[in-house]
Formats: structure tokens, sequence, C-alpha cells
């Protein structure tokens, strides 16, 4: 597990640049969802902040947003 990579995206939760990443990208919490393997519920909770993924999912999750924003 890249631990930078989690910190970066949990980060990026807390202060609502993940969810800009994903609509900037023109992707759904729906989509993000399915490529994640998690529900479109937990992709929006992450992104509100009041949750945040673990371990594999998180890195999983790190290295979408990275790819997205690039």
């Amino acid at each position: 597990m890249q631990i930078e990579d989690v910190a970066w995206a949990r980060r990026l939760a807390k202060n609502g640049g993940a969810r800009a990443i994903r609509e900037g990208a023109n992707f759904s919490a729906s989509e993000v969802a399915r490529e994640l393997g998690v529900t479109p519920g937990a992709v929006c909770r992450w992104e509100l902040g009041s949750r945040s993924p673990r371990s594999e999912v998180a890195e999983r999750w790190a290295l979408l947003l990275r790819r997205l924003s690039s």
C-alpha cells in the first residue's frame, strides 16, 4: 500500500477535491463505485468526508483519482 497516495485521497475527500476531480473527468459516482467494487453511496460518503475508505479500496481509489486528475 502506498500510504502517501491514501493520505492524499483522504485529504481530497475532506476538502471536496475528490468530487471535483471525478466530476471534472465526467464520471458519475456510480461509475467510480463500479470500478472500485463498492456502492455509489460509499463513494458519496467518502467525497463528503463523512467516511474514509479502508486499506485496499483506499489505495485503488487514490490511484483512480490520480488517473482522473491527469
